[in-house]
Order: structure tokens, then C-alpha cells, then sequence
């Protein structure tokens, strides 16, 4: 497997540069074009939420990080917000087997963007990372 880690501060100015590391580590791992844009996408998603969502709890100023790789010939995705809390962490997971059920209500703020992710991201899960808060995964597929 090869992959390659991206970290940055958890603000807007950020986005633009991240967008562009994202399809630079994409094109690196042999994907095409349309692939990286669709990673770029997702990232730029889950970067917004992290912000959006994440000013209630954080606190201690750690960077966000998303890793991408490539495993049988399929793109990984990985998000990585240290500052979640674990209860938030199990709250986004119930969420996200909700939003995999179908088109969420359009009143639903999160369960909009959460299916947004259902549809670019396979085998997409939260947990809670080895070192404690949010860890997101999911893989696109290259062909």
C-alpha cells in the first residue's frame, strides 16, 4: 500500500491548498484526473463539517489530517480530527449508517453532507482513532 498524510489547521484559508495536495497525492498514487477531483471533493466536505461542526468542542488548536492511499487498485480516504469527542464520534457513525439508508430530509443539515460522502465514498465508517478522536474511512474506486 502506498499513501501519503496531509496535515493543516482547521480554517477556511487552508482549503484552497489542501484541495490541490489532495489531487497532487492522488495523481502520485496513479489515479486519473476525475479521481482526484472527486477526493478533492470529499475532503473539502469533510474539512468544512470539521470546522463547521467542530467549533463547539474545539479547544486545543490540533491540526485535522486526511491520508490517502491506494489499495487493489481502489483509492483509500482517511479524515482524522484529534479534538472529536468520542460520544460525537458514535453520534456520526449512527449518523452515517442513516444516511447510507437513503436521501436524508432536506431540513437535515449534517444528513445532507453525510450522504454526499455515501455516494463518492464505498465502505465508508467513523470510529474513534487509536490515539482518540475521529477517524473517517472510506474508498473510491478507480476504474
Amino acid at each position: 500500500m502506498k499513501s501519503g498524510r496531509l496535515s493543516f489547521p482547521p480554517s477556511q484559508v487552508a482549503l484552497r491548498q489542501l484541495r490541490a495536495d489532495v489531487r497532487a497525492a492522488t495523481a502520485t498514487l496513479g489515479a486519473e484526473a476525475r479521481i482526484g477531483d472527486t477526493v478533492a471533493l470529499v475532503v473539502d466536505e469533510l474539512v468544512n463539517n470539521a470546522i463547521e461542526h467542530g467549533a463547539a468542542y474545539r479547544s486545543r488548536g490540533l491540526d485535522l489530517a486526511v491520508q490517502v492511499g491506494v489499495v487493489a487498485g481502489r483509492i483509500t480516504v482517511e479524515f482524522f480530527d484529534q479534538e472529536m469527542p468520542e460520544a460525537t464520534v458514535r453520534e456520526l457513525a449512527e449518523a452515517l449508517s442513516q444516511a447510507a439508508a437513503g436521501m436524508p430530509s432536506l431540513e437535515n443539515e449534517r444528513g445532507r453532507g453525510l450522504f454526499l460522502l455515501s455516494v463518492y465514498l464505498d465502505e465508508l465508517r467513523a470510529e474513534v482513532a487509536p490515539g482518540g478522536g475521529l477517524r473517517l474511512a472510506g474508498l473510491v474506486s478507480c476504474g
